[in-house]
């Protein structure tokens, strides 16, 4: 199932959502499909926190760590990741945070100063400190030194994700009790009473306005640069009748401004997967669609702008379809005849030379793809009836089939 919340949310945001889906599983070499969290680090090596050990995946093979192969690894049942600007590997576990130099692993636990050896997120800051949140609060990791924070300041519920904003303000989802920003020296709350859905947070991104994009228990809350409560978003998936409840397990925010969110349930029905938001509507992607599945765990979004998914039964790359600058340089006039139609459609194009047609469908799945010189025939019997879009270069028209 996909959804757009209006129609011209779809076709502004039909190319942009228009995406190929590649899934990778112990098949093709993963330790586990039971995937916890990933990361991209500076070379483009996606590292993986895994139900067996960490593994680093370079476009084509997987190679893992464990604690057979790597003994300094705390355990391999890891439950976060992070990759720091030096290339160091971070690896986040129920038994402290073991650190990855190129050559072995170290590990640190509470007895060196972390608040608690659950470690749920990891997130290095812009001035190169590593924050580290656990089940009991946050951990900083500055010139060499753990501080720890806990209660009063950290909630009971710890925290389950770190983000940063430009003005140095550290914010931490807590588990149960809101939002926590440290400003450097003191901390504060944000909480339902502040226009939060839920004080559950299950993370937080931060775009490029300053604007905060908060998942929680309930959908997503959304608060400006000023860090006032703007709005939410409590059906971002449409789930089946009568769950519409909309618990978002991450969010992210690629280099075009899109807002990526996992959502899954696992009560009344079990559905999940990925939406994404342009500005206008929510476009949502789903098993059918090429997910590894519905049991979305957390998101990262690479330097090519494709956006890695992670779930209890494999990994997912979400990436938009590649236009040849041919294609970007056209506009050619064309139309569609008859439409409505039930069977075929004649497509003309007043422009000499190959082009590249594309069909899609109401979700913006690109459905075919076929090269013209000037006249076609679409052959969409196989179609279910409704709306679909056929693009060349940049320009779009609508085709209905109907029986």
């Amino acid at each position: 199932m996909r959804h757009l919340s209006t129609f011209a949310a779809l076709l502004s945001g039909l190319f942009l959502f228009a995406q190929d889906f590649t899934t990778w599983t112990t098949d093709d070499g993963l330790p586990t499909n039971n995937l916890r969290d990933v990361a991209v680090a500076a070379d483009g090596t996606i590292w993986l926190a895994t139900q067996s050990g960490v593994s680093a995946f370079d476009g084509s093979t997987f190679e893992t760590h464990t604690t057979t192969s790597h003994p300094g690894l705390a355990t391999n049942d890891v439950m976060a990741i992070e990759v720091t600007a030096n290339g160091d590997v971070w690896a986040g576990t129920d038994l402290g945070v073991s650190v990855f130099d190129g050559t072995s692993y170290t590990t640190y636990t509470t007895v060196d100063g972390l608040s608690d050896d659950q470690v749920k997120n990891i997130k290095q800051a812009p001035n190169g400190d590593v924050w580290l949140g656990t089940i009991n609060g946050a951990t900083l990791y500055s010139n060499g030194t753990f501080t720890a924070f806990g209660s009063p300041d950290i909630p009971f519920g710890g925290v389950q994700y770190i983000a940063f904003a430009d003005n140095g303000n550290v914010w931490l989802a807590g588990g149960l009790g809101g939002i926590i920003i440290y400003n450097g020296s003191t901390f504060s709350t944000m909480t339902t009473a502040n226009g939060l859905l839920s004080n559950r947070i299950r993370s937080i991104a931060i775009d490029a306005a300053q604007n905060k994009w908060v998942a929680t228990a309930q959908g997503i809350s959304t608060f400006d640069a000023l860090d006032q409560h703007s709005g939410d978003h409590t059906r971002p998936f449409i789930l089946p009748a009568p769950d519409t409840l909309n618990p978002a397990t991450d969010i992210v925010i690629d280099g075009q401004g899109t807002v990526w969110s996992g959502i899954y349930v696992d009560y009344l029905v079990t559905e999940g997967g990925v939406s994404a938001y342009n500005g206008s509507g929510w476009t949502q992607y789903e098993e059918v669609d090429g997910l590894a599945g519905p049991n979305v765990r957390r998101l990262a979004v690479d330097a090519e702008d494709a956006v890695w998914v992670t779930t209890s039964t494999g990994l997912t790359r979400i990436t938009s379809p590649s236009i040849g600058l041919n294609e970007r340089s056209v506009d050619p006039l064309f139309s569609l005849y008859p439409n409505p139609t039930s069977d075929r459609v004649n497509l003309e194009i007043a422009m000499e030379g190959m082009v590249q047609v594309q069909l899609f469908d109401i979700g913006g799945r690109l459905l075919r793809s076929d090269a013209s010189n000037g006249r076609l025939i679409l052959d969409v019997a196989d179609l279910s009836i409704g709306t679909y879009f056929v693009r060349i270069g940049n320009r779009v028209e609508k085709l209905v089939v109907a029986r």
